[in-house]
């Protein structure tokens, strides 16, 4: 039969070394947290900074926005309020798109991706792609360069699934 006492013997941990474990555990919780950007610091320099922080070429900074290109070009507003910042991109269609072709691919793009909305504007025969994020109760920058990459993946998506070729 075997003897589990003799084998192990427990040592009694000492309040030192279960102090020592958990100011370790504190510290490293703290260096890998993320520290969030109250939504009243939100400006186009700020913006512009964490997009460059990131390697994500920024093409022109205004009031209110800035124009990024990672693959596509994007204009990321700022809400007046700062509630949420929008990520947006216009494209044209090919010349003689049909507004039906145009509707059909809207109803696919806004059926099949779900992390942004597809607008058809008629007048000037483009197509616009918007999505929002949030940053009312403060945002990572992190969380933001993530979001941004996810619309552009989204982006690739849409041009993958015209299959009739309408958009330039």
């Amino acid at each position: 039969m075997l003897n589990l006492k003799n084998n192990f013997i427990m040592k009694p941990t000492t309040l030192l070394s279960k102090m020592a474990i958990v100011f370790f555990f504190f510290l490293g919780t703290t260096a890998f947290s993320q520290n969030l950007v109250p939504a009243e610091n939100l400006t186009p320099a700020l913006l512009k900074q964490t997009f460059e922080n990131a390697y994500i070429k920024v093409l022109e900074t205004q009031d209110g926005f800035i124009k990024v290109q990672d693959t596509y070009d994007v204009f990321i507003d700022i809400d007046p309020s700062k509630r949420y910042v929008c990520f947006s991109s216009s494209y044209s269609l090919v010349a003689g798109t049909s507004s039906k072709d145009a509707l059909e691919l809207m109803n696919l793009l806004n059926t099949d991706i779900i992390l942004v909305k597809s607008y058809y504007i008629e007048k000037n025969n483009s197509i616009n792609y918007i999505a929002y994020f949030w940053t009312e109760r403060g945002f990572s920058p992190q969380s933001m360069v993530s979001a941004f990459k996810m619309y552009v993946s989204a982006l690739t998506l849409s041009l993958q699934k015209d299959t009739k070729k309408i958009i330039k």
